[in-house]
């Protein structure tokens, strides 16, 4: 199975038309556009399934349960929308979560809070609840713990064939060592350190977020992420970022 990976385009900002390329699905891994525009242009942008991971942008400008809503109305079986669900195709199976972050990363949490909360947009640009109030760190930390969760007990049931896991947000502080802002408690903002996840059984994780690209291995799995992210940034983006799934793993 070859896998076309992307994620942060952010066309809500400059318009993306994706490169002709030879795969059996493509990866969308957050961060598309806001709202459920992003499923309408996948199902334009594209011929062959798409599965998509809603990131924290999609959810700016509104509710964040109803958008969900939205873009679960939004979707069909050519582009699918996955938060908490499983898709197997080819015989791969596919586990999908935005996943948010638990602020424990760097072991520093209530800095991480703190921090945040103060220069995060997340907390001004999406709202919660019936009350449409604006979210609290320990909101998005509870969506995160249930997101491990869900991707923890979603491993152990036994597969035969390769696993792929779709978040957004990252797995590891691997994926941004070497980042020119990392090294603060913010850090915690944008990855998780659920490492210890990874191993036998899961094949591929694939993320996005970081607005930095990354391709290493955390025992034995690979970590891969293709983010377009904001005009001007170097992020090392491969619009034609193809990955290669056989029987026995990744290629």
């Amino acid at each position: 199975m070859r896998i076309h990976i992307l994620s942060d385009l952010h066309n809500e900002l400059s318009p993306f038309t994706p490169a002709p390329v030879a795969a059996d699905v493509v990866v969308l891994a957050g961060d598309i556009d806001v709202g459920a525009r992003g499923v309408a242009w996948a199902r334009r942008a594209f011929d062959c399934p798409v599965l998509y991971v809603p990131g924290n942008h999609e959810y700016y400008g509104g509710d964040l349960q109803a958008i969900l809503a939205q873009l679960r109305e939004a979707a069909d079986e050519q582009v699918r929308v996955l938060d908490f669900d499983e898709v197997v195709l080819g015989g791969v199976r596919f586990l999908g979560v935005t996943a948010w972050t638990d602020y424990r990363a760097t072991g520093e949490e209530a800095a991480a809070r703190q921090v945040a909360q103060r220069r995060v947009s997340d907390f001004r640009q999406i709202r919660w609840g019936a009350e449409a109030r604006e979210p609290m760190p320990e909101d998005f930390a509870a969506l995160a713990t249930a997101s491990h969760d869900w991707l923890r007990d979603s491993l152990a049931q036994p597969f035969v064939g390769p696993t792929v896991v779709i978040s957004h947000h990252a797995p590891s502080l691997r994926s941004i060592a070497g980042h020119p802002y990392a090294g603060t408690p913010l850090d915690a903002a944008f990855v998780n350190a659920w490492d210890e996840l990874m191993g036998d059984g899961l094949d591929l994780w694939i993320h996005g977020h970081t607005h930095y690209a990354v391709d290493y291995q955390v025992a034995g799995t690979r970590v891969i992420s293709n983010p377009r992210g904001y005009a001007g940034e170097q992020v090392a983006f491969d619009p034609c970022c193809v990955v290669t799934l056989e029987e026995s793993g990744v290629a």
